[in-house]
């Protein structure tokens, strides 16, 4: 049930009938590549969340259609606020929500800059309506579930690589432009003997730390990996289970309470 597509009664119906779960979809609007609109994330977010939501039988809102993109706004087209604006705008948002009765807030992420506003946001719901918050990743998810063996074995996940460019494929055609798809070359170390892994993530030896860089500092591209391969069966194989997976974890959610 989108809530932005049913009635103000539909919706009352539905927590009537005992139903408090609302699923919340926190997308971006950035750049992907020069194969990607800058909406595909946005998009792919947003008609993941519909379809779980349908699926589990929950309500779902609008996306929220900007994150913080700092680290992309080198390209023209990347949308971003602050962490305090995304934390404030969202916790308003639900808390118009959890005053009408809602009280699960699952919210379908596809951006690491939300990661810690999504989280101040959910303590904020639990003390103030003793509401449940949770995340669920998308690309986690379509990375453990998928069983997809990508041809790329550089970052097949990573930024605008082969696995999110099939999803798009499969689900989005009209925002992807293969003729201009290109593997990035190899990511720029920032010194010697250390290995460039995100932008916040460097590993050395065994493990790991943060450097908080913009991606135009490793990979001028803009991406990550290589999309040429990607195809769109394999993007209909992530999309099929991923949903699948979503849609069990939204329902047991739904089920969660943190009183005995």
């Amino acid at each position: 049930m989108r809530t932005d597509h049913s009635t103000y009664s539909d919706l009352k119906a539905y927590l009537a009938a005992g139903n408090d779960t609302v699923l919340i979809p926190v997308g971006a609007t950035e750049q992907y590549g020069a194969h990607l609109a800058t909406g595909a994330e946005l998009r792919i977010c947003e008609m993941i969340a519909t379809e779980v939501a349908e699926k589990a039988g929950v309500a779902c809102t609008p996306i929220v259609p900007v994150n913080y993109s700092a680290m992309f706004l080198d390209y023209p087209g990347t949308l971003s606020v602050s962490m305090p604006t995304l934390e404030a705008y969202i916790f308003e948002m639900c808390d118009a929500l959890a005053g009408q009765g809602f009280r699960h807030f699952f919210f379908i992420n596809i951006h690491g800059g939300s990661l810690g506003p999504l989280e101040s946001v959910c303590r904020s719901l639990r003390r103030k309506h003793g509401a449940v918050g949770g995340l669920i990743d998308v690309f986690t998810v379509m990375r453990d579930v998928s069983g997809v063996q990508f041809s790329t074995k550089n970052a097949p996940s990573g930024h605008a690589s082969e696995m999110v460019t099939s999803v798009a494929l499969a689900k989005c055609p009209e925002l992807v432009f293969m003729d201009r798809a290109q593997a990035t070359p190899q990511l720029r170390a920032f010194t010697e003997g250390v290995k460039t892994v995100s932008s916040g993530k460097v590993s050395l030896g065994k493990s790991s730390f943060q450097v908080f860089s913009d991606i135009s500092d490793y990979a001028p591209i803009g991406t990550q990996g290589d999309p040429t391969a990607a195809t769109a069966e394999q993007g209909h194989q992530v999309w099929d289970a991923t949903v699948a997976y979503m849609t069990e974890a939204t329902q047991k959610f739904s089920q969660m309470s943190f009183t005995a």
